[in-house]
């Protein structure tokens, strides 16, 4: 008797082997919260998202911060953890959460924009981000919807 031949079907998975986790979040500015202040948190968040392989692109308004950060998940998470710590601001509230195969900004371990509503500054370089093929429609949308938050309505 000959044994049945067995047949092998591979199949592709649909999670990449290595997805990193991308999360956007907004809060709330503390009231007093400077744009030197925001460019000392720049400066803070790129060096330590550097040494832990994070990118992402955070966006000020002058009420509030929208933040896109990409990488490892227990990176991430850590990341996010000492973020909602810092009294600077409060509030966050996540607005997308998944897994992707590439990061969105990974020529910046964390771009930023300061978009004063009132003097419409920054837009300019923020578009040019955003056109970057690697980000997505819906991350897009998010950052390109951020800026009436906490504004002033446009004229």
């Amino acid at each position: 008797m000959v044994p049945a031949a067995r047949t092998t079907v591979q199949r592709k998975l649909s999670v990449p082997s290595r997805s990193i986790t991308s999360l956007i979040y907004v809060s709330t500015a503390r009231c007093d919260l400077s744009l030197e202040d925001f460019l000392g948190i720049m400066t803070v968040s790129q060096r330590n998202n550097q040494r832990l392989g994070i990118t992402g692109l955070l966006v000020f308004n002058g009420t509030n911060f929208m933040q896109c950060l990409e990488g490892d998940k227990a990176a991430t998470n850590d990341c996010l953890r000492k973020i909602g710590s810092d009294e600077r601001h409060n509030g966050i509230t996540i607005l997308s959460h998944e897994l992707k195969a590439n990061p969105e900004f990974s020529g910046w371990h964390m771009a930023g924009r300061y978009l004063p509503a009132e003097q419409c500054l920054g837009e300019a370089s923020l578009s040019v981000l955003l056109a970057d093929d690697a980000v997505s429609e819906a991350t897009r949308t998010l950052f390109q919807s951020f800026r009436s938050l906490g504004g002033l309505p446009r004229s």
